[in-house]
């Protein structure tokens, strides 16, 4: 699992330092980022969501319960520490506002499904759109135990994603941006955002429906869809980060958020689980989400609501480097404990 983890990684940093250099060559710009980003929120991530749970059959619904409420319980104590840690830091206000966010959420859709499908897709299973489409109930008749842990582990990913952070996203976090931030204030309708936001449509539409059959062209444009997500989002980052001040005046910033995002999350969701009883690959799924790094959205709130966006891309792009090191770790020390 570590060197699959490792690879995975490995190959979304370099999609980073493509888009910075597509920058560098000026063919692609900052103000190209916006673009990307919207095509991820409003059409690939949406496809992305939709398939993860056209897979939740057979699913115990009490555990993926619980794998929310260990999102929840992680990104609120990770919030709260950031808060901490930035008091210590003496940071300025703007500051704080990146730093808690930024510490807070993770790249669970954006990392987190190509991560758990590279990780626990039967190597030899056919491409459908659900399990119980005739290839591949075909397939798990001869391996039904690769594709349950398979099951389990995509069901457990899309509930903390989608459930477990989706929602802090588009409440918690525009809250504190909000707060900290000199640009647009918070309004009460924001949380009305998230009924119309593109990936919790899909997640409603996909619950309501994942057991009826889709025609294959609807299905074969959603892949199409999907797998563009991860290298659309990296070049955003790419073009976007500001490369200047890893060792300057934020570098105990970006050094203490990391900390919190890549080591003490997945270190509280190991302890949180093992105390709520789950078990296997939801655990391991459970345990990696809290560990991935920050979440790309908090670059778009950085700039709507004049947080510290220098500070912001920093720690983004820290985090993903780090993370190289930290998610083998993490992985290495669930599959031996």
């Amino acid at each position: 699992m570590t060197g699959d983890i490792l690879g995975i990684v490995a190959q979304i940093v370099l999609l980073i330092f493509v888009g910075a250099l597509l920058r560098r060559m000026q063919v692609l710009r900052v103000e190209h980022a916006s673009l990307l980003n919207s095509l991820v929120i409003n059409l690939t991530l949406p496809a992305t969501v939709f398939l993860a749970i056209r897979k939740l059959q057979g699913q115990d619904w009490q555990s993926l319960l619980k794998v929310v409420l260990v999102a929840y319980l992680v990104i609120g104590a990770s919030g709260l520490v950031a808060y901490l840690f930035s008091r210590l830091l003496r940071l300025e206000r703007r500051t704080i506002g990146a730093f808690i966010i930024v510490a807070m959420l993770g790249s669970t859709a954006f990392l987190g499904y190509p991560l758990v499908e590279g990780l626990f897709r039967p190597a030899n299973l056919p491409e459908c759109s659900q399990l119980s489409d005739p290839a591949c109930a075909a397939f798990c008749e001869e391996h039904s135990e690769e594709c349950n842990a398979y099951a389990r582990a995509v069901g457990a990913a899309a509930f903390y994603s989608e459930m477990g952070t989706l929602i802090p996203i588009l409440t918690v976090a525009v809250v504190i941006a909000s707060r900290y931030g000199e640009g647009e204030r918070f309004s009460w309708r924001n949380l009305l955002a998230v009924l119309k936001f593109g990936p919790f449509v899909a997640l409603l539409i996909g619950l309501l429906f994942y057991n009826d059959a889709i025609p294959d062209v609807i299905v074969g444009m959603l892949k199409i869809l999907q797998s563009a997500t991860v290298p659309l989002i990296m070049l955003s980052l790419g073009i976007t980060i500001s490369w200047g001040d890893f060792f300057g005046r934020h570098f105990k910033g970006i050094l203490a958020v990391n900390v919190i995002k890549l080591l003490l999350a997945p270190g509280l969701a190991l302890l949180l689980a093992g105390l709520l009883g789950i078990s296997g690959e939801v655990r391991s799924v459970t345990v990696l989400m809290s560990a991935l790094p920050s979440l790309m959205i908090c670059l778009s709130y950085a700039n709507q609501y004049k947080l510290d966006i220098e500070f912001a891309s920093n720690a983004l792009f820290a985090s993903f480097f780090l993370g190289v090191v930290t998610l083998p770790v993490v992985a290495y020390f669930i599959s031996t404990y």
